[in-house]
């Protein structure tokens, strides 16, 4: 979530001077009564994998009273920092980017959907996807749902989504998407068993395949192959082949400046989406974006340096600037390496994590706009709060600097013990500087550290990698974005987990883990999890540091759902409307 601010905020003020508000474009308005998502979210079951859970209803987030329903009609305009590295869709899945804009046009066949910002925390839901079970432990089927329709437009001429339809597409997956090859990977095959129905048959069993995989942010979707053209060659060309099932299709591409999505009039959910079109602006400074969404030339921007967001709304207090503790938001990690002292040492690995005041760095760094992070990051399935915590165990997750002390004199440190801890240059602000107030911290626990600044390169083929040396400290920043990520941040502490930095090497968390990694049964899963974050709390394998927020903010007379995720764009712009 970090990005390079050098010079942003003086820019900012120059652009904020020089920017005269530009006109809101008017469109004729049909009044429309609002469709709820949350029922077609709803009518999706689950058999047996999971228990349909309660659906949240549709939270409209705006901070004035707003008209009786939403209006159809008008433009919004949104940035990216350049124009996409590709136009293939199954290329841009992989690319974070530029995913959200495809998948306005192309269907997933899950989403992600909170009742954000009261809870941001996302759950899984089936969109294009009407049933699904898992047949055996490698086995699992879907139906999709009936009378989805892609776009209106040659050669695919508006006919029927079919499961046809996802054999081919997973398979360009499979080959373009190499983000996710890992997880991809352990698919065997996709078979269209009849009209609406396909079968994925998994190499070995893996119970987070839903979540990790098909509902993921960078997940495949649906997409007719025939828009490709014989041999594919028309994949590059968005104009020909961008011929999706969803809310939107595309419109036009100015090369360096914009691209356009509009209307689809055949979208299979009644009455969305609500805006005529869509343009993604290229305006590649950030604080050349905000100054734009000050002066009215875009709509709603994601995602900002709150330095900058406080002087928007300096400038224009009306400015919506909504914030989900914990939504996407990078996460300091403190990896210990558990395979030699003083770090194989339980007690010494629990007086570190207890040194750790997150909420002083929240409160000092983030201006009081960041969540405590125990072990799996708020945003992820199956989280825990530092409350949830068994009381035997929640003191391993709560900041006792006094009790740090005697830990490390029970360990036989009673004069503490000199350590490093290894951080990289490429982080940018605030990253640096809790960096040197993680040094403090643990200093007053009676570990005296020091940072290590690398050059990426070496931070990228030594810390990222778990070579760095034995006996020290490293500190990353990881990003967690949706539920899925809760599985990403279990296998940090698996003996076989690529990311195992703390170089843990555990047979009863290893077990417990591999349990949770092929349990189908959602409530064994969420079981599981739960058992894992406890014995990682007790254990103390590494320590955290708060999760950022993530934003949106957007003009006045801009309303719209936010689900939790401001990456993935689909629900977002369908369910977006404008005053004028």
């Amino acid at each position: 979530m970090y990005q390079r601010y050098a010079g942003a905020m003086a820019a900012l003020l120059v652009l904020l001077l020089a920017c005269n508000p530009a006109a809101t474009p008017t469109a004729t308005s049909v009044r429309l009564s609002p469709t709820p998502l949350a029922t077609t979210l709803a009518r999706a079951t689950a058999t047996p994998m999971a228990t349909a859970a309660p659906v949240p209803a549709i939270p409209t987030v705006v901070p004035t009273a707003a008209p009786a329903g939403p209006k159809a009609g008008g433009i919004v305009r949104y940035p990216q920092r350049e124009d996409p590295p590709s136009w293939d869709p199954s290329r841009l899945s992989a690319v974070g980017d530029y995913n959200q804009d495809v998948s306005a046009v192309f269907t997933h066949l899950f989403t992600t959907w909170s009742d954000a910002p009261a809870n941001c925390r996302s759950e899984v839901y089936p969109w294009a996807v009407q049933t699904w079970r898992w047949v055996d432990d490698r086995t699992a089927e879907f139906t999709l749902k009936q009378g989805m329709r892609y776009q209106n437009k040659p050669p695919v001429n508006g006919r029927e989504v079919v499961a046809n339809d996802f054999v081919p597409a997973f398979a360009r997956y499979q080959k373009n998407n190499t983000f996710m090859a890992g997880k991809s990977a352990v698919v065997e095959s996709v078979t269209a068993k009849d009209k609406y129905t396909f079968q994925m048959k998994l190499k070995n069993p893996w119970g987070g395949m839903i979540t990790e995989l098909l509902a993921s942010y960078y997940g495949p979707w649906l997409e007719p192959a025939e828009a490709g053209g014989a041999s594919g060659e028309l994949w590059e060309r968005p104009d020909k082949s961008w011929i999706g099932s969803g809310a939107f299709t595309f419109g036009s591409w100015i090369p360096g400046v914009k691209w356009r999505l509009v209307r689809n009039p055949d979208y299979w959910v009644k009455d969305h989406p609500y805006l005529d079109a869509v343009e993604v602006a290229v305006v590649p400074d950030a604080s050349t974006q905000l100054a734009a969404l000050v002066s009215g030339q875009l709509d709603f921007i994601r995602d900002f340096n709150e330095e900058l967001l406080d002087a928007s709304l300096r400038r224009l207090p009306s400015l919506q600037v909504v914030r989900c503790p914990g939504a996407v938001g990078s996460v300091g990690m403190v990896w210990m390496d558990n395979s030699v002292p003083p770090f194989n040492d339980v007690r010494v690995r629990r007086a570190a994590v207890m040194a750790i005041d997150q909420q002083a760095i929240i409160d000092t760094f983030y201006k009081g706009r960041a969540t405590i992070v125990p072990i799996l990051p708020a945003s992820t399935q199956f989280a825990w709060k530092v409350a949830d915590f068994p009381t035997d165990v929640r003191q391993y997750v709560e900041y006792h600097p006094d009790r740090s002390k005697q830990l490390l004199a029970d360990a036989g440190y009673p004069n503490g013990f000199d350590t490093v801890v290894n951080f990289t240059n490429r982080y940018a602000a605030p990253a640096p500087m809790i960096a040197e107030a993680l040094v403090g911290m643990l200093g007053k626990g009676g570990i005296r550290a020091k940072v290590n600044m690398m050059d990426y390169g070496r931070f990228v083929s030594t810390v990222l990698q778990a070579k760095y040396p034995a006996g020290e400290m490293a500190l990353t920043l990881t990003t967690a974005r949706t539920p899925e990520d809760a599985h990403a941040f279990t296998t940090f502490w698996s003996g076989a987990g690529a990311t195992n930095r703390s170089l843990v090497k555990d047979p009863e968390y290893d077990q417990l883990y591999e349990r949770f990694r092929v349990t189908t049964d959602e409530k064994q899963r969420a079981d599981l999890a739960r058992q894992l974050q406890a014995m990682a709390a007790s254990k103390a394998y590494a320590a955290h540091l708060p999760q950022g927020n993530s934003t949106i903010s957007a003009l006045a007379g801009i309303h719209f759902t936010w689900v939790g995720n401001t990456r993935d764009y689909s629900l977002l712009l369908e369910t977006m409307w404008r005053d004028k």
